[in-house]
């Protein structure tokens, strides 16, 4: 229910965003403009890798596993667990362990980097055998890094960059190569190609007419590699342009990212797409600005995994929404499977069998309120063939 009150905050913040404008002229990032037409060979083009993004490049996880190791202590440090996709992960990666019999810690680190930092130095205190750190990048928690590697903790992330020169992870979750450039089944390559599936999906939807509002995390490379994928596929477009970047970290989703996308939608009428990396974001802000806004429905909305934060919501969205579906889950499970192997033989699998796939009302919808992986027109049960690999393990 919006009574008198709710509605004197909206038009006393409406009010302030427009003083914004007029004050400050923009107060998001400037637009990338190309000013040209789109061509029908480009909209082909992209209509074709589409079409092989709806058919996906999933695989099913590896076929043999090493015996499971018993009795370990895995610590699981979460980017954040009001973050749906970190908490997501994290209670995957706790189900697979707990299926191999290991105990499990999760640490919600709270999107601060010397929360995580403390989480590691306990779970090192605490005699852990393995780490699984989500979304933390190597810079940010080097020193507990060093720590674990000095007390011989495995450590594995995923959705990481780790340091360069001397790597600091053991591990970090690998993906299946991609047909955008640069993927190698890395964690770079690999979210560039998954961002760049949404650029197609952007172009495509729009008809090559894409005025496009981009939501940019800037505390994680993750996020910032996704961006550049997204906005560098996009440019294949010459009809279509970015007409706002929206900067925001990790502790600003709720109010603050609400208020930077209203801000936004305020200031560029004409935008007719967004995309934004994370469902976390979408439901941490950006859904609710568009209702605020009155745009709900009548943008494109290219982005999130497809947790069952965001598919209900998919499901009814008047407009196209197309998710570039992760498997966050999966991450989880892959993560435990490569410290179960590194426990053994020190070698993780090559690829997990995480690859791209689109996701929309019309295509690769779940039966259920999470994305799910399809190949060959059938779900993938990742979690069952790890258990049945394991079980059967020499």
């Amino acid at each position: 229910m919006i009574g008198t009150s709710s509605g004197l905050k909206r038009f006393v913040l409406l009010g302030a965003l427009v003083a914004c404008v007029v004050l400050l002229s923009s107060c998001t990032g400037t637009a990338e403009r190309s000013g040209g037409v789109t061509t029908g060979a480009q909209l082909r083009e992209a209509q074709a890798r589409v079409d092989k993004l709806y058919a996906g490049t999933h695989t099913r996880p590896p076929a043999d596993s090493p015996k499971p190791a018993a009795g370990k202590n895995l610590w699981v440090i979460s980017y954040g667990q009001s973050f749906v996709s970190s908490a997501t992960t994290a209670a995957a990666a706790e189900k697979a362990a707990e299926t191999l019999g290991w105990r499990v810690t999760v640490v919600d680190a709270k999107f601060n980097p010397a929360t995580a930092l403390d989480g590691i130095r306990q779970a090192v205190a605490a005699g852990a055998d393995a780490l699984f750190t989500i979304y933390w990048d190597c810079s940010a928690v080097k020193a507990g890094l060093i720590a674990a590697r000095q007390a011989g903790v495995v450590t594995v992330a995923n959705e990481a960059q780790d340091c360069e020169g001397k790597p600091l992870y053991d591990h970090v979750v690998s993906y299946n190569p991609g047909f955008y450039d640069g993927n190698d089944g890395g964690f770079l390559g690999y979210l560039r190609g998954w961002a760049a599936a949404l650029a197609d999906y952007t172009i495509v939807k729009t008809e090559g007419k894409a005025k496009a509002i981009v939501f940019s995390q800037t505390d994680t490379v993750s996020s910032r590699v996704a961006y550049d994928g997204y906005v560098d596929q996009l440019a294949a477009c010459a009809g279509c342009e970015v007409v706002s970047t929206v900067e925001y970290v990790g502790s600003e989703v709720g109010p603050a990212l609400q208020q930077k996308a209203e801000q936004a939608l305020l200031q560029h009428p004409d935008a007719n797409a967004l995309t934004v990396s994370g469902d976390a974001n979408l439901t941490g802000g950006v859904i609710a600005a568009l209702k605020s806004s009155g745009r709900y429905g009548k943008i494109v909305i290219a982005g999130g995994e497809g947790s069952a934060a965001t598919i209900p919501l998919m499901r009814s969205y008047p407009s196209w929404w197309g998710f570039s579906n992760l498997p966050i889950s999966w991450e989880g499970w892959a993560a435990v499977d490569a410290i179960n192997r590194i426990f053994n033989s020190g070698t993780p699998a090559a690829k997990s069998g995480i690859g791209y796939q689109i996701v929309d009302k019309e295509h690769n919808t779940p039966p259920g309120d999470e994305a799910v992986a399809y190949k060959d027109g059938e779900p993938i049960d990742f979690a069952s063939l790890y258990r049945q690999v394991w079980s059967t393990a020499p």
